[in-house]
């Protein structure tokens, strides 16, 4: 097993116990293909990065979203830590992964999403009550 299948296995786990089994489909509308292409522009993926590795912590939102992720999902957060620390080595030395060790658009789980979206509910809550309660 190379080590790029084991450190994803968590991440897969947990894509598809929120997303169910099939992560991502195959793109079927012009948007998505156009989000397939965007993705493949970047030079990310080459370094075993997801899209969700990239975002850091200067919005309070993604900054919640990750300490809640460190608290519910630890080998998520280990996992992420790893792929991040494994890319900046990379990138230091000017090199990519192997090819066959390339993360796939298919593959690339949006695992900050659940915590972002229940930020976003929490917050929008909040506004509520505050117009409420004057």
């Amino acid at each position: 097993m190379t080590t790029q299948k084991f450190i994803n296995k968590v991440t897969m786990e947990f894509g598809r116990r929120l997303f169910g089994e099939q992560i991502r489909r195959e793109p079927a509308t012009l948007k998505e293909q156009y989000r397939k292409f965007q993705y493949y522009q970047t030079t990310h993926y080459k370094l075993g990065l997801m899209e969700h590795d990239r975002l850091w912590g200067e919005q309070p939102a993604v900054k919640e979203a990750m300490r809640r992720l460190r608290i519910s999902e630890p080998e998520l957060w280990d996992e992420r830590s790893f792929r991040i620390s494994r890319a900046i080595n990379f990138d230091i030395k000017k090199m990519y992964l192997p090819k066959d060790e390339w993360l796939q658009f298919e593959n690339d789980v949006p695992y900050l999403e659940p915590f972002l979206a229940e930020i976003e509910r929490e917050q929008a809550e909040e506004e509520h009550w505050k117009k409420v309660l004057g």
